[in-house]
């Protein structure tokens, strides 16, 4: 499962529920930072593709790092980000760069946890729980297709609801200066 809504859907729909708390710029690097690993395998033709970085354990270690590496990564994109939105004359869609502890966390750790969850659904070729276990018991127990849609619908739904409490957000601060 790449990088796509099928990852990123949940964390739009957690960052809607929770926007202060949680970092979906950590939860994204999160989804990157383990992937890596399919990377390597695929081009060194290696199979299993999935092997430590897709266990609960090795993406606990990936989520301590990027706990610490996500903060200031996400502010240095939050600021360019809102570098580009004045240069571009639209200084209406400038965020807030702060980011905080709590929030790169609980990006870094759902991250974690919520890949090797849904990547256990899809992937006949990860063992989740190694070293304690070589077996996935979550494998061929739903229809990954099912689970695909549920992901893209959690997404449309996050992101309907954040660009609407951004939006109110907006025009009340607009309303009140």
């Amino acid at each position: 499962m790449p990088v796509t809504p099928f990852h990123m859907g949940p964390a739009m729909a957690v960052k809607a529920v929770m926007p202060r708390y949680f970092s979906i710029i950590v939860f994204g690097l999160m989804q990157v930072a383990i992937d890596l690993e399919v990377l390597w395998h695929l081009v060194r033709g290696e199979y299993p593709f999935h092997t430590f970085c897709h266990t609960y354990s090795g993406a606990t270690i990936i989520a301590a790092v990027l706990t610490f590496v996500g903060k200031p990564t996400s502010e240095w994109v939050k600021a360019e980000w809102n570098r580009i939105a004045v240069k571009c004359g639209d200084a209406n869609l400038t965020v807030a760069t702060e980011t905080t502890w709590v929030a790169s966390f609980t990006g870094a750790f759902i991250g974690a946890y919520s890949h090797i969850l849904l990547d256990s659904l899809f992937h006949p070729d990860i063992e989740p729980l190694r070293p304690w276990s070589a077996t996935n018991g979550l494998g061929n127990i739903v229809n990954p297709h099912g689970i695909e849609v549920v992901c893209v619908l959690l997404g449309i739904v996050g992101l309907t609801w954040f660009v609407h409490r951004e939006r109110r957000k907006r025009t009340a601060n607009i309303g009140a200066g």
